[in-house]
C-alpha cells in the first residue's frame, strides 16, 4: 500500500465506526429518524464502486481490509436495529392496542431483509472486484 491507500482505508475506518451517527431510543421512536440515521450508516454501502476504485484491489491485503470495514459496518447496523426493535417491542408490550407502534417495529424488523439485499450485493461488488475469496 502507499501512503494514498492509507488515507483512503483510515477514511473509510472512520465512516465505518459512523461515531457521528447517535441510535438511541428516541431514534427508535422516530420513524423518519431512523431512516436518516441507516441512510447516514449505509454510505460505505451505496458509494462501494466509487470506493473500490481508490482501492488498490488486486492488493490482498486492501481487498482484506475493506471487507473488514464492510463487517464492521454490518455489525453496527445489525446492532442499532435489534436495539431499535427492542425499543419497539418494549413500547409495544404497554400499549399493545396501538396499531401505529405496531407497524412502525414491523417496518424497522422489516429492516433486516433490507441489510441482507444491501450485504449481498456489497460483498458481490467486493468478490467480483477482489480476485481472492472473501
Amino acid at each position: 500500500m502507499d501512503r494514498g491507500d492509507f488515507a483512503t482505508i483510515n477514511e473509510l475506518a472512520q465512516r465505518a465506526r459512523a461515531t457521528d451517527v447517535d441510535i438511541s431510543e428516541s431514534t427508535c421512536q422516530s420513524l423518519s429518524k431512523f431512516k436518516a440515521a441507516m441512510r447516514k450508516l449505509r454510505k460505505i454501502d451505496d458509494n462501494i464502486m466509487l470506493r473500490l476504485n481508490s482501492t488498490n484491489t488486486a492488493s490482498q491485503e486492501d481487498c482484506l481490509a475493506f471487507f473488514n470495514l464492510l463487517q464492521t459496518t454490518y455489525q453496527r447496523r445489525s446492532k442499532d436495529i435489534d436495539m431499535c426493535v427492542d425499543v419497539l417491542d418494549k413500547k409495544l408490550m404497554n400499549n399493545a392496542r396501538s396499531f401505529s407502534i405496531k407497524a412502525q417495529r414491523d417496518w424497522v424488523a422489516n429492516e433486516r431483509s433490507v441489510e441482507d439485499i444491501i450485504r449481498r450485493r456489497s460483498l458481490d461488488i467486493l468478490r467480483s472486484r477482489c480476485q481472492f475469496d472473501i
